[in-house]
C-alpha cells in the first residue's frame, strides 16, 4: 500500500497529474468530438426534415414538430456540456494549484 497517497502533498500531486492528463486528452480529441457532434446534429436534423416533409396526418406532423423541439433541446445541452467541460477541468486545475 502506498502511504504517499494519504499525505496532502501526495494527493495534490496525483490530482495535478490527473488534471494535466485530462487537459491533454481534451486538447487532443476536442476537434474530433465537435466534428462528430456536428455530424450527428446535421444527420438527425435532415431526418427530422424528411419526416416533416412526408408527414400527411396531423399526428405525424405533431410528432415531427416535437422531434424538432427535442433536437433544439439536445443541441443546447450539447453546447452547455461542451462549454462546461473545459471550464470544469480548468477550475479543477486552479483548485489543485491553489
Amino acid at each position: 500500500m502506498n502511504f504517499n497517497l494519504l499525505t496532502e502533498t501526495g494527493l495534490d500531486s496525483n490530482l495535478a497529474e490527473i488534471v494535466a492528463k485530462l487537459q491533454s486528452l481534451m486538447d487532443s480529441f476536442w476537434v474530433y468530438i465537435v466534428i462528430a457532434l456536428a455530424a450527428v446534429v446535421v444527420i438527425w436534423g435532415a431526418y427530422i426534415g424528411i419526416k416533416i416533409a412526408i408527414a400527411h396526418r396531423n399526428e405525424e406532423k405533431i410528432n415531427a414538430k416535437d422531434m424538432v423541439k427535442q433536437l433544439i433541446i439536445g443541441i443546447v445541452i450539447i453546447f452547455v456540456v461542451a462549454m462546461g467541460a473545459p471550464l470544469l477541468i480548468n477550475g479543477l486545475s486552479a483548485w489543485v494549484g491553489a
